[in-house]
């Protein structure tokens, strides 16, 4: 899998002659990496408070930015958990998780005309030792017509170079599909191949509405199982509460 990789490498880099992808235009291709945007860089972020009908509440922080130097994207989150079925104490952050990711969408003229293909690099972490790691893969992002012209949009991602000894890969999608100019559906999917063949889903689907503007009422279906081999904690809930954008 690394040697196959290392040669799709060299093929971006390098280019193909064919498909009128000369090797010529290299030089050029890295002319027009900018190495400061020539956009202004944008921040966003959003809090978003649930209450999960498992006796848990959960904080979750997350944000970015756009058109960082050299092309990069970078997005990330930290959830902050109190613990399951201890309704006395729900107020109580006990267990964290958190993810950041550092892309760079590919120029369509390396990859033979491709719009929204990119590399990706995501860092994991959690309460407890050793619990972060590093993925490295591909992501393909495109907007898709839903309804009534409202904003809609996949992204697949896979990750096949993995530091957790555990995991093999993972293969996953984002998305948000919108369904009125307030109310729209987001949320991801992540499936995990791990090693010993238990592979496992982690997915939270997130129906939004806006209240008013930058403040959402959340609705989020949740499935762990990864929280479901413990046999004290349950893998699926219904969460609801507050999103504030930013």
């Amino acid at each position: 899998m690394i040697k196959k990789l290392v040669w799709v490498a060299i093929a971006v880099v390098l280019g193909f002659e064919s498909k009128g992808i000369s090797a010529e235009p290299l030089v050029k291709q890295a002319q027009r990496i900018p190495i400061v945007s020539q956009e202004e860089i944008v921040a966003f972020g959003d809090a978003t408070y649930l209450f999960d009908h498992r006796e848990y509440n959960t904080l979750t922080l997350s944000g970015g930015f756009k058109n960082l130097p050299l092309g990069f994207n970078a997005w990330g989150f930290v959830d902050i958990h109190s613990d399951q079925n201890n309704e006395s104490n729900r107020f109580d952050f006990t267990r964290y998780f958190l993810e950041y990711r550092l892309r760079r969408t590919l120029d369509p003229e390396w990859v033979f005309g491709v719009k929204g293909l990119g590399l990706e690099v995501e860092y994991n972490d959690s309460n407890g030792a050793n619990n972060n790691l590093l993925r490295f893969g591909v992501n393909y992002k495109h907007d898709i017509p839903l309804i009534a012209g409202q904003k809609s949009w996949l992204q697949w991602r896979y990750f096949p170079i993995q530091t957790d000894q555990y995991t093999r890969s993972q293969a996953g999608i984002v998305y948000r599909f919108g369904l009125t100019e307030r109310l729209y559906i987001s949320g991801f999917a992540d499936f995990n191949i791990d090693e010993n063949g238990k592979n496992r889903w982690v997915t939270e689907p997130q129906l939004n509405y806006e209240i008013i503007d930058n403040v959402n009422f959340v609705l989020e279906g949740r499935i762990n199982e990864y929280e479901g081999t413990n046999g004290k904690l349950s893998a699926t809930g219904v969460a609801l509460g507050l999103k504030v954008l930013f």
